[in-house]
């Protein structure tokens, strides 16, 4: 489990990213920020099956619906355009990420879904903070902005939740 948790959070900070530096393409972008929220979804989801610490689920229904909107806000923007594509499922080194969540039980579980929560809503707040200060695409620099609020709010009780 120890070994878990470094490798956890070091594929999080390779496959979303830390804030640009320079703009960020609009598709890359959408890509991210898509990707972010399928493994919200689905972590969230796990969470509310799989724990009984109060804390977690409570803070995995409120991911799950928050997500689920902002994930449906996207996908209404993308789909009246021609030039960018939502990807179909989150990347490999989340299904990785996910599966193993998946493997897990009781403490072990709550310890890395708290864990994966933690790094996987900075690095998004990330994202999407970078594309709303410097996003070259106004319809998808609005999406952030709009957005921001509701991931410094899911950061922040992240980084809250108790260490299992």
């Amino acid at each position: 489990m120890k070994r878990l948790l470094p490798i956890m959070t070091a594929t999080l900070i390779w496959s979303l990213g830390a804030g640009a530096q320079t703009a960020m393409p609009p598709q890359d972008f959408v890509h991210k920020a898509a990707v972010s929220t399928m493994f919200a979804v689905e972590s969230a989801t796990l969470a509310l099956h799989k724990t009984t610490s109060p804390e977690i689920k409570s803070f995995a229904h409120r991911l799950a619906n928050d997500r689920g909107t902002t994930g449906s806000s996207l996908r209404q923007i993308i789909a009246k355009r021609s030039d960018i594509a939502l990807p179909e499922r989150p990347d490999g080194r989340q299904l990785d990420l996910l599966r193993d969540l998946a493997a897990l039980q009781g403490p072990d579980f709550d310890r890395a879904y708290v864990a994966a929560q933690r790094q996987a809503q900075e690095e998004s707040l990330a994202v999407i903070a970078a594309y709303a200060e410097s996003g070259s695409d106004p319809e998808l620099k609005a999406f952030a902005e709009k957005t921001l609020p509701t991931l410094q709010k899911l950061d922040a009780e992240a980084k809250a939740l108790p260490k299992p």
